[in-house]
């Protein structure tokens, strides 16, 4: 990697940290954890200007720098990772797709073999959930309880299962394989490749759609089984109470949407694109 495109790497992901740092002051609190603020907004710089491989060591140094200062730390930098991914690893995927070269059987191997793996961990947590609940203790149908009003976000036992964990980190492992084989391919493939065709915001439109999609889906899941019990010392229906599916897509949607619109126009009506990009 050249010497150039590594200093722009690292002066991107300071100003990640420095977006982080203050996202108390720019940020917006969702109030289940996750706060709306422009930390993403250089990594998706450093995809339009530097491309696949770039946008990964800046979503890396961002969780690391997250895990530093954040107070959710390595919690928050799991999921920032998980849902900031998607939103870089979608065009990608599109711009390699689209190659008159390009290999497309060698990769549909590689994401079968992903999609496989990822199966096999959700069907073994699945199967882990329904062994742990049936294991529960029941109410008999003959007795009334009544039941206490629970503060959940003080409650001080986490009630989260290695169960509901795995199922909840799934999206973090579906993720994190699908970027190793992308990158394996952007490697050889890239060269020939160009930002320019998002340039046409309606080109890009599609691929933001779904994007933040696959965004939502990741972010909804992660957080009911993982980020949120452990967070607030919930089990995954307790939290579900806390935070409604809507309420989690809507805001990972609108964060995702603003993360690639400001990153678009910095880089192609501010004239980014021109004077630093390097492909």
């Amino acid at each position: 990697m050249k010497t150039y495109k590594l200093t722009a790497i690292a002066m991107l992901s300071c100003v990640a940290a420095i977006l982080q740092i203050s996202n108390g002051v720019i940020g917006i609190p969702t109030g289940f954890g996750m706060t709306v603020d422009l930390v993403a907004v250089p990594i998706m710089l450093g995809f339009f200007l530097f491309g696949l491989d770039a946008a990964v060591y800046i979503s890396l140094l961002t969780a690391f720098i997250i895990t530093l200062v954040a107070p959710t730390s390595w919690i928050g930098a799991v999921m920032k990772f998980t849902a900031t991914v998607p939103m870089f690893l979608i065009p990608a995927f599109y711009m390699l797709s689209v190659k008159k070269n390009f290999d497309t059987g060698k990769i549909l191997i590689n994401v079968f073999f992903a999609l496989f793996v990822s199966l096999m961990l959700f069907l073994v947590s699945i199967n882990a959930n329904l062994v742990g609940r049936s294991y529960a203790p029941s109410i008999s149908n003959s007795t009334v309880y009544a039941i206490p009003q629970i503060d959940y976000l003080n409650t001080t036992e986490s009630k989260v299962t290695a169960s509901d964990l795995l199922l909840g980190l799934l999206p973090l492992a579906a993720i994190a394989i699908f970027s190793l084989v992308l990158l394996h391919f952007w490697g050889r493939y890239s060269k020939d490749t160009t930002p320019l065709i998002f340039a046409d915001a309606k080109a890009l439109a599609i691929l933001l759609a779904l994007s933040v999609i696959v965004r939502a889906i990741a972010a909804l899941v992660s957080n009911y089984y993982f980020a949120g019990p452990l967070f607030f010392h919930t089990s995954p229906e307790q939290f579900m109470a806390i935070a409604p599916w809507y309420i989690i897509s809507a805001w990972n949607v609108f964060q995702g949407v603003v993360e690639v619109v400001l990153a678009w126009t910095l880089a192609f009506k501010f004239g980014f694109m021109e004077r630093y990009a390097t492909w």
